[in-house]
């Protein structure tokens, strides 16, 4: 369950892509979305995503711990620049690169003594994901519902995904690859939520029956989103990782 949340709420650190089932253009416009912890009445956040053709900003009412030294509820990932923005203030972002943010991650676990070469364990899609034929219109768009269980049964979670939006996620689908798969101790199918032939509107976590986890699609927009967040203000004071291996530095003394 907490490895499933932290990519859900991050998703900058956790995407695979499949085969495209068919030609589509890729999806430009913004999508908002509302998380709630139904075990904590009241713990509502918000996750909005905007998509161009090359760029991805995600931004979230909630502050994140990406990493030792890094918090951030803002980060725009440039694919056509090869590096991601964490943005930690009004005018302020660090710019790292991907090869940088998988070194950085190597160097953290050898310092923490975590050995993450290992190949993860195949996930089975045979035993553990079935569709189950219900369909349902969300915010315009035809899904289909997908159910995955976990912990001999204890746990379900229902993805309803729509073949209408297709993204490309670029550099996250490469560090998830890479970086973000071995960091997280639990099986995720991360691309059962997040590929290149359909999109999560919605998504529920039923523990014993009772549903403990929700993120729902609350607004989807094609035109007059703000284009704007996904370009860097030329005001910005920019850190780079030395900045933040400094950080990283002082706040382990």
């Amino acid at each position: 369950m907490k490895g499933f949340r932290i990519v859900l709420t991050l998703l900058l650190v956790v995407v695979l892509t499949g085969l495209q089932k068919h030609v589509q253009a890729q999806f430009e416009g913004e999508i908002n979305f509302l998380l709630e912890d139904m075990k904590a009445p009241g713990d509502i956040t918000t996750l909005d995503f905007i998509f161009t053709n090359n760029r991805i900003s995600i931004e979230s009412a909630s502050r994140l711990d990406v990493m030792p030294g890094l918090r951030t509820n803002s980060v725009l990932v440039r694919n056509d620049l090869s590096d991601f923005l964490f943005r930690t203030g009004e005018r302020e972002a660090y710019q790292i690169a991907k090869s940088d943010i998988d070194a950085l991650m190597n160097l953290i676990n050898r310092v923490q003594g975590r050995d993450r070469s290992a190949p993860k364990k195949e996930f089975n899609w045979e035993q553990d994901v079935r569709e189950t034929g219900n369909t349902r219109t969300i915010q315009g768009y035809e899904t289909n519902e997908f159910v995955l269980t976990r912990n001999g049964g204890d746990e379900q979670i229902s993805v309803w995904l729509t073949d209408d939006i297709k993204v490309n996620w670029g550099l996250l689908e490469e560090t998830w690859h890479t970086t973000g798969a071995r960091q997280i101790d639990e099986e995720v199918p991360v691309e059962l939520v997040m590929n290149r032939n359909s999109f999560p509107l919605l998504i529920e976590v039923y523990q014993k029956g009772i549903l403990s986890y929700r993120a729902e699609s609350a607004g989807i927009k094609t035109l007059d989103f703000d284009i704007s967040k996904t370009e860097m203000a030329s005001d910005t004071q920019i850190l780079g990782l030395s900045d933040l291996m400094m950080n990283m530095i002082r706040q382990r003394r």
